[in-house]
């Protein structure tokens, strides 16, 4: 029997080489340390390292981020919940959204007053 509905293959990579290494405990420790410090994951740590781009590490804006995706998260909720009809007054709700953002945008320019 012919499987008339092949399985889709996937896009060939860009990045096709794969390189591994070991690292000594100080040696690791350093590199976890540096790029707990950035928002990137390993490869992308990595390829900026070997590519020489500088890598700019601004203190507090983990925090930023993850209070960003909440306040986000909030609104998608309300949206959605708008669209259905569920809510229909929505003082109470915006004001908490409004607060938060205001939280958030007092933090940003602390971490912008740092950089600078």
């Amino acid at each position: 029997m012919l499987n008339t509905n092949p399985k889709p293959r996937r896009p060939k990579r860009k990045r096709k080489h794969h390189i591994s290494c070991y690292l000594d405990d100080k040696e690791y420790i350093a590199y976890r340390d540096k790029r707990s410090k950035t928002y990137y994951n390993q490869s992308e740590y990595i390829r900026k390292c070997v590519l020489d781009k500088k890598i700019t590490v601004i203190p507090g804006i983990r925090d930023l981020i993850i209070n960003l995706k909440r306040i986000g998260n909030n609104l998608n909720q309300l949206t959605h919940k708008v669209n259905l009809g569920e809510v229909t007054i929505l003082g109470d709700n915006l004001e908490e959204i409004e607060d938060d953002l205001s939280i958030v945008w007092k933090g940003l320019s602390k971490v912008i007053k740092k950089v600078r």
